[in-house]
């Protein structure tokens, strides 16, 4: 079972913002478009609201829908040593807030 840690909006430029949230902390992120520098290198990188590097993300294709998705990996003092990784996944309809995307984690895959 997945666990919503997440919600998202999209902008024009490819910028996904929104927030984090776990049991310990609730945090402005947002998730960034860059160009890759090889071919494992990550397309996207994970920033907090104040600018602060914390993690990349990998576009995919999920296995079972074909959709777009980003597979991110994201560390912070607050995990140790362990890193969080989830999936930012696209909604059939966008909420009422804007929401378009959510970040799901499933502690079978970490």
């Amino acid at each position: 079972m997945a666990i919503n840690l997440g919600t998202f909006q999209l902008f024009d430029d490819g910028v996904l913002a929104g927030k984090l949230t776990t049991l310990s902390l609730t945090v402005e992120v947002t998730v960034r478009p860059v160009e890759r520098t090889s071919a494992k290198a990550p397309d996207h990188r994970v920033y907090t609201g104040r600018g602060v590097e914390i993690g990349a993300g990998w576009s995919q294709e999920a296995k079972s829908s074909g959709k777009r998705v980003i597979s991110v990996t994201i560390g912070a003092p607050e995990f140790g040593e362990r890193w969080l990784r989830g999936r930012i996944v696209q909604l059939e309809t966008a909420g009422e807030d804007g929401t378009s995307h959510l970040l799901l984690w499933d502690p079978r895959e970490s």
